[in-house]
């Protein structure tokens, strides 16, 4: 190491001098505080061995300069004094010095102190170096870095983010918020994965964002970075572009070449002999693979450039699928396939393109046809789960291999690509499949079956039924009664009205239960099994029993609303009766009360 040392004594200074040489480290003397700072600027010494009792500038305040001065690194500071107690040594340490010998200095000790030191200053100087080469990557990386504390306050960018929003070292140190910095606040930043952002007066730039939370000590970071994704954006419409003039420019002469094979193989040309009326199918049916294809690319640069139009509407999906298995059956009939619809989904509607969902369904199904055996069945469900309604498409062929499944849905992926399939195919079905139903709101998966087999479902969003007013059921012999029930009740829903327990029977067995149900049971028999039917038909809480012959006991022991009939009013009535209706057992629906 380079030490220094700092003595007006001649031969103190010297005596050290030669210590400090014996021990192999270089020495540079200073024969006072001021040599002494002068020296640190120009020398830039590892260690300083200070005396304190110097003139003019002593120890104490050389070390206190040293601590002001000298801040890029630590340059330990050892003071040295001949004098007894401890004040001296507290009140230079807390001036900046690192260390204290006592004089005449111990060479052992001094060497002892020496090696701490210079282990801690190689430490230093690697952690040093260290973050040299992180700042370095850091400022050269070409996406921009943003580090914010955990209220969003920007604590440092990059070069490159310095460049991309226009600011200084000094406009930083001013403060600025990731929300100033690029219009939406924090919470909604890190909930994107793609962000668009205005660097340049009203000129958005599409950005990748990624980021990540870290700490240093009990402070909270973020770092987020931002991928520029204009360059790639760019060459992705270009390919769009190239695809979609590639692909139109062979449609046209493809359907030329379709239109004439398909006459010369019905004989618009003359009967042809047996093997070039087999050639002239075969072309056919390649040429046909070759125009699904196209189709297939075409519909891949509408989708991934967001140019494809969407109609979507209401649909039953039980006809669309009906639909779909009656356009694939010749397909099907080809391979000697079942084709086997199942229905429990009711008649239910989801928001979805027709069109698109029968190519979904296309798609699905004929690659179900191509994976199961002949003889075999491909069945397709269509189930009703809460508020989602899911179309299985459930094939008898090898299955799923496991290693496959996470890039099924991936385009130009096929689980056998060689030259040599067995099952031809581009990889492109189930990839815009996948598109087209999550354009639509939903979702696609695949599951192999135990025994082998795989299932493929679409869940789509239900589309919720539009909810019925409640109906209500009364009960008298009392026809006045009734009509008086129906008039005052019509606002809170449809009133059905019988004058018996039978014809009551039979209307719940036919409907159901009703919202809530009003009964007279004046002249109906018994009241103990009068109560009893009722409570067979509906649940307690939505029965309200109107009659001045029996008793408040009576009705609580089952469990029902006992209502004055000579005292009740229309407005205590229908109170009752909305009470029944938005019970423990539904709510009446809104708009009816």
């Amino acid at each position: 190491m380079k030490v220094m040392v700092a003595d007006d004594i001649d031969a103190s200074r010297q005596e050290l001098l030669q210590t400090v040489r014996s021990l192999g480290h270089e020495a540079i003397e200073a024969e006072s505080g001021e040599a002494a700072l002068q020296l640190i600027a120009t020398q830039h010494p590892d260690v300083l061995l200070l005396d304190l009792l110097m003139p003019g500038m002593n120890g104490f305040e050389v070390a206190r300069a040293i601590r002001q001065r000298v801040t890029g690194q630590w340059l330990p500071v050892i003071v040295l004094s001949a004098l007894q107690g401890d004040e001296h040594y507290a009140h230079a340490l807390a001036s900046g010095a690192a260390d204290c010998l006592l004089k005449p200095v111990n060479p052992a000790i001094l060497q002892a102190k020496l090696r701490q030191y210079q282990r801690v200053l190689g430490l230093q100087a690697s952690v040093s170096l260290m973050a040299q080469r992180q700042h370095a990557i850091h400022e050269h990386i070409a996406d921009a870095i943003i580090t914010t504390d955990r209220n969003g306050r920007v604590s440092e960018l990059n070069r490159a983010a310095r460049r991309l929003f226009g600011l200084d070292e000094e406009q930083l140190k001013a403060g600025v918020s990731i929300t100033q910095l690029t219009g939406s606040d924090m919470a909604f930043l890190l909930g994107q994965t793609n962000v668009d952002i205005d660097v340049r007066q009203g000129v958005k730039t599409p950005f990748f964002i990624s980021h990540n939370f870290w700490n240093m000590g009990d402070q909270a970071f973020c770092t987020i970075a931002l991928h520029d994704l204009s360059e790639s954006r760019r060459l992705e419409r270009m390919k769009d572009e190239f695809l979609a003039t590639v692909s139109h420019e062979l449609r046209t002469p493809l359907t030329s070449i379709l239109g004439a094979l398909g006459l010369l193989a019905a004989g618009a040309g003359g009967a042809l002999p047996g093997r070039a009326l087999e050639l002239a199918h075969v072309a056919k049916r390649n040429g046909d693979r070759l125009s699904r294809l196209i189709d297939d690319v075409l519909d891949l640069t509408k989708l991934e450039g967001n140019r494809m139009p969407f109609n979507q509407r209401p649909s039953a999906l039980a006809p669309l699928i009906r639909e779909a298995i009656n356009a694939n059956a010749g397909y099907a009939q080809r391979g000697e396939v079942t084709l086997h619809f199942e229905d429990d989904a009711m008649p239910c509607k989801a928001q979805v393109d027709p069109d698109r969902f029968l190519q979904i369904m296309a798609n699905l199904l004929s690659n179900a046809i191509k994976h199961t055996p002949k003889g075999r069945v491909v069945r397709v469900e269509l189930l009703q789960r809460d508020s989602h309604l899911h179309v299985d498409v459930v094939d008898q062929g090898p299955g799923i291999d496991p290693a496959f499944r996470k890039k099924l849905f991936e385009k130009f992926t096929q689980a056998d690509s060689s030259d040599q399939r067995a099952i031809g195919g581009t990889g492109l079905g189930l990839y815009i499949s996948r598109m087209l139903v999550e354009k639509m709101g939903g979702t696609i998966q695949a599951e192999s079956g135990p025994q082998g087999g795989a299932t493929f479902r679409v869940t789509l969003p239900r589309l919720s039924q539009p909810q019925e007013a409640p109906w209500i059921l009364c009960i008298a012999q009392d026809h006045q009664w009734l009509e008086r029930m129906a008039d005052w009740l019509s606002e809170l829903g449809h009133v059905e009205r019988v004058n018996s327990l039978g014809a009551a029977d039979a209307l719940v067995r036919r409907r159901g239960p009703p919202a809530a149900l009003l009964a007279n049971p004046q002249a109906q028999g018994p009241a103990d099994a009068f109560c009893t039917r009722l409570l067979q038909m509906q649940q307690a809480e939505r029965i309200l029993l109107l009659s001045d012959a029996l008793d408040g006991a009576f009705a609580a022991r089952h469990g029902i609303s006992l209502v004055s009939a000579s005292a009740t009013t229309r407005h205590e009535i229908i109170n009752q009766v909305r009470a029944a209706l938005s019970g423990p057992s539904g709510d009446i629906p809104h708009g009816h009360v």
